[in-house]
């Protein structure tokens, strides 16, 4: 009886093992001792944490600059990265960022190719959003998100619009030639506006699949009610009703200045359309559309291509470097999110009324 106890008790050695489970945690507890300043998500992928640091993009003089840990991701394989998963409320308790990202130089195409990315607008959180890959050579140039958060849009360099449902992961061409980059969701995210020509615009309904005419112009820049449109135009920001077509307001940059300096290089909007955002290499103006009230700044300023909630927060929409300004407080956050990998297009800012719109969590 004991020989066989024995046998049995040395069976169950071997087993254990051979067991690929067991083996898989030997081997992350080995990765876990080799590399203890890294945080492994899956068994290729990993990010360290690292502090930001000084910055240079503003003429603003008193800019604090802040020292805080952030994540640095290492991203070999994005099919083992989570995905950005609509039922998980904890992932939008912040703002975040959609940036498109060819995450690995692999000669796999899935992992070489441009995915569409988001994190939390305090460098956490990073998820994969989409499956779907676009080649380099093609490029993203402009990325929206609805207001509920469920669909993704993009508009490669040629202009030929995508639409893909988180949800159902269904995809959907809006076009199929040459066109504008222009497109605008709805306030309850039923409709995407796009511009399908120069100066012709129309109407995705994602609820019938249904493309239609419109006959009111769009921008990217800008914010739709149910029925009210606020957009910024190349030198002012315009207010419309559109059931009466009657023109509200016109906040604009200063007239008695050439065009070259009135015009805008670099535009805006809050998420709520309360303030808009204007610059050019000499010139800058904020803009309330509540108090229908402009200020312009000359030498004081610090650029915001990423407007939150109340003009508090403001970001380049350039990824290589991550950088925040805290316009309230005068603050300024820098850091490099990604190790390697090639970002293509311009970041966009979206559940930006969580947290009321501050884009850190209460002593971060």
């Amino acid at each position: 009886m004991k020989k066989i106890l024995l046998l049995a008790l040395f069976s169950i050695t071997l087993m254990g093992c051979n067991d690929p489970e067991s083996a898989a945690a030997e081997a992350t507890q080995l990765r876990a001792e080799q590399h203890p300043d890294r945080t492994y998500v899956g068994e290729n992928n990993y990010y360290t944490m690292e502090s930001s640091g000084d910055i240079q993009f503003t003429t603003k003089k008193d800019l604090k600059v802040m020292y805080q840990d952030f994540p640095r991701y290492f991203i070999e394989k994005a099919k083992e990265w989570p995905k950005e998963d609509l039922n998980d409320a904890s992932s939008y308790d912040l703002p975040r960022f959609q940036f498109a990202w060819a995450n690995s130089s692999s000669k796999d195409e899935y992992e070489s190719g441009i995915k569409i990315w988001s994190m939390k607008t305090d460098g956490t959180d990073l998820r994969l959003v989409t499956d779907v890959t676009v080649e380099l050579v093609n490029g993203i140039k402009n990325l929206t998100r609805s207001p509920n958060n469920r669909y993704v849009a993009w508009a490669d360099l040629g202009g030929y619009k995508t639409v893909y449902d988180i949800k159902t992961g269904k995809v959907v061409e809006l076009s199929i030639s040459m066109s504008p980059l222009a497109m605008l969701w709805s306030e309850d995210s039923r409709y995407l506006y796009f511009e399908r020509a120069r100066d012709l615009f129309s109407r995705w309904d994602s609820e019938t699949g249904e493309i239609n005419e419109i006959d009111f112009k769009i921008r990217t820049e800008a914010v739709l009610t149910e029925d009210k449109i606020i957009k910024v135009t190349d030198a002012a920001v315009v207010g419309y009703n559109l059931k009466t077509d009657e023109r509200l307001f016109v906040l604009s940059s200063d007239r008695s200045l050439s065009d070259k300096e009135r015009i805008f290089r670099v535009k805006s909007i809050s998420p709520t359309g309360r303030f808009a955002w204007g610059s050019n290499q000499s010139f800058a103006w904020m803009f309330d559309t509540k108090e229908l009230t402009v200020k312009q700044m000359t030498t004081d300023y610090t650029p915001a291509q990423i407007l939150g909630k109340d003009a508090h927060f403001s970001a380049l929409d350039s990824f290589a470097k991550v950088r925040i300004v805290d316009r309230v407080g005068d603050r300024v956050w820098s850091w490099r999110a990604f190790y390697y990998g090639a970002l293509s297009g311009d970041a966009i800012l979206y559940n930006g009324l969580a947290n009321n719109g501050l884009w850190f969590k209460e002593g971060k």
